[in-house]
């Protein structure tokens, strides 16, 4: 959902708000206005006829510091479009609104092609067009390129599906065994004093690996197992780091010789029942959970858009 800094922006410059976005015709120009963690971003619908003119805006482009002025985190050219994405901070929707003014030009003097043009079949929407959304991204269509491209869209989800022979049970093993892999360096960082986000990373990215590698399922089933695995992961290590520790103790005499690393997990358990100790093992845990949480968010955030099927929704 966009917040109210974009919905004002919208308004003010007679764009439209449907299904979390802000769209319409902006400075002559298909527009998408969209909002995440520490991010607004603006997609602009257009191509470039002419090359000589597009290497002319890029050169216009680097010649400006974007991120000083404008707060411009990346801007990327695509086959259909810009994306213009900022870094979202106070004073950050004044930084759009100079932007806006200081770029949309510069897209007209390119001569890109502009709102009046189907991004589909490139040719000029003289029935004012319709107004359908793909995977976040608004675009004004003839009735009928509308309704090519779901037809396409839709084909093309149907053949990924029967593709895509995976089982998520194949998944679960493979995600199961790269968790624990990234466990086993997740507890010897832990048992060396140390917590870092990165090892939630490791984690995720060897749980991922791994249900790819066993064939799992593409689906959104992917996602929920990626994330049980993470916290299983941080939890074994954290156990792991714990038996590592009372390892030391036996190796350094602090137990009777009858106590060898056979009785580690009696020895574990035995401790858990002290408040103090179990407060801290917990402790542990939550804290190398709220790292490993830090560390996979956006890697999550990207495995969702992989298996997610792009499909096209109409808008008011």
């Amino acid at each position: 959902m966009i917040g109210s800094g974009l919905k004002k922006f919208a308004q003010a410059n007679g764009l439209s708000v449907d299904s979390g976005i802000g769209y319409g015709v902006l400075r002559g120009f298909q527009a998408t206005l969209s909002e995440g963690s520490g991010y607004k971003q603006i997609v602009v619908k257009t191509k470039f006829p002419d090359v000589e003119k597009l290497n002319a805006l890029q050169a216009t482009l680097n010649s400006v510091n974007l991120q000083k002025d404008f707060r411009v985190q990346q801007l990327s050219f695509a086959t259909d479009g810009v994306v213009i994405a900022f870094l979202d901070n106070p004073g950050t929707m004044a930084k759009i609104e100079a932007f806006t003014d200081w770029f949309f030009p510069l897209l007209t003097e390119a001569e890109a092609y502009g709102a009046h043009i189907c991004p589909e079949c490139g040719m000029p929407l003289d029935d004012g067009g319709v107004w359908r959304m793909i995977s976040g991204v608004a675009g004004l269509y003839h009735p009928a390129c509308a309704e090519k491209l779901s037809q396409e869209l839709n084909a093309e989800n149907e053949a990924r599906e029967q593709a895509d022979t995976g089982t998520y049970a194949s998944g679960i093993i493979g995600a199961a065994i790269g968790a624990l892999i990234g466990a086993v360096v997740w507890a010897l960082v832990l048992h060396a004093g140390y917590v870092a986000s990165i090892i939630g990373l490791l984690i995720a990215f060897l749980a991922d690996k791994g249900y790819d590698l066993l064939k799992g399922r593409q689906g959104k089933g992917k996602v929920v197992t990626l994330i049980i695995a993470v916290v299983l992961g941080v939890a074994f290590g954290t156990a792991l780091s714990e038996f590592m520790g009372i390892a030391s103790l036996i190796d350094e005499g602090y137990f009777i010789a009858e106590i060898t690393y056979a009785n580690i997990p009696e020895l574990f358990f035995m401790f858990m029942e002290e408040a103090e100790y179990a407060g801290a093992v917990f402790g542990n845990f939550f804290q190398g959970l709220l790292f490993a949480a830090l560390g996979v968010f956006f890697f999550i955030k990207q495995a969702a858009k992989k298996v997610t099927a792009p499909k096209m929704k109409e808008l008011k």
